[in-house]
């Protein structure tokens, strides 16, 4: 009985000063006497010391500043506050994870500071144009993606899609993709799968957040070609922006509501103009990269203003026809 009551009091020790104590705040010798007297531990001055000094034994960091009564506190942790900061403000900035799962996720990144630092953390988290999924499945339809690929199976579910009036459908009528996971890819605050599509017989990209029911099949995944290479794909498909970043307006039309949602968040600014297009504002780093992204809309999608960006635009193009001509 008095070995159970030992490791429980050992364990309340270690608990206390990780979540009680850090360099300017450490716990005096008599504190923790009167501590342990509340919870009925029955540990005198002798019993603490003896405790510090096996937990010293066993790893934990715990410094002890020498005086009449000595105090202590936690020196180290798995993580530096740095490196937590670092953390929260990638899970706070993260578009794929929803609000919710992000404040649940910060708390539990709290935790490995003392309570002191992690108010510290939190206290001036702030993201700048923010955009938060709205999709609390994507942490879950991740980890069954990651399953899938590590057990090479294929994966069964539906794609969303949205109409001129940003309203959220599942494409062709709710039918069921089959795909076979090679790879997840995090670009430009997206997740994405790539992975062979059954129906297409070819390599494709589905963005995570447009997934919606995701199963594991029981059928064995379509192995992947001898000559893919996922680092020569990504290259190939995922461009980051960069550049001067500045208002446009563009013009697009219905078929394109997919494509700016995707680029610009549910919140991006959109107004119809006719029905059959609509016109949206952004602020986009005009760089070549932006100007073959319009592009790849074969005229769908067309620069209305500001009037410098469509000149610098239309010089891109007649530097393409041009060369074509040669």
């Amino acid at each position: 009985m008095n070995s159970i009551r030992n490791k429980q009091r050992l364990l309340r020790l270690l608990k206390y000063l990780y979540i009680n104590t850090d360099e300017d705040h450490p716990v005096t010798t008599k504190e923790l006497v009167e501590i342990f007297s509340e919870e009925n531990a029955n540990a005198g001055r002798k019993t603490v010391k003896d405790d510090i000094d096996v937990l010293v034994d066993e790893g934990y960091d715990i410094v002890t500043n020498k005086s009449y009564y000595n105090s202590f506190f936690m020196g180290s942790r798995e993580f530096e506050l740095p490196e937590l900061k670092l953390l929260i403000d990638a899970v706070s900035s993260s578009r794929f994870i929803t609000k919710e799962k992000s404040d649940i996720l910060i708390r539990k990144l709290s935790g490995f500071a003392s309570k002191y630092d992690a108010e510290k953390l939190v206290r001036h988290i702030y993201t700048a144009e923010r955009l938060k999924s709205a999709n609390a499945g994507i942490y879950y339809i991740v980890d069954r993606i990651t399953d899938s690929i590590n057990e090479e199976k294929k994966v069964r579910f539906q794609y969303s899609d949205y109409t001129a009036e940003k309203v959220k459908v599942l494409r062709h009528d709710g039918e069921l993709y089959v795909v076979s996971p090679y790879a997840l890819i995090w670009d430009d605050n997206h997740y994405y799968m790539v992975g062979y599509y059954d129906k297409r017989e070819d390599i494709n990209v589905f963005r995570v957040d447009r997934i919606n029911g995701l199963e594991i099949s029981d059928e064995r995944a379509v192995v992947a070609p001898a000559s893919f290479n996922i680092d020569d794909f990504a290259q190939q498909v995922f461009n980051m922006f960069t550049g001067e970043k500045q208002e446009v307006v563009l013009e697009c039309h219905n078929d394109l509501m997919k494509s700016v949602i995707d680029q610009f968040g549910e919140d991006v600014v959109t107004w119809k103009i006719t029905a059959d297009a609509f016109r949206t504002k952004a602020y986009v780093c005009t760089s070549q990269t932006f100007y073959s992204w319009v592009f790849q809309f074969a005229g769908k999608m067309k620069l209305v203003s500001p009037g410098p960006v469509v000149e610098e635009y239309k010089k891109m193009l007649e530097k393409a026809l041009m060369h074509m001509s040669l």
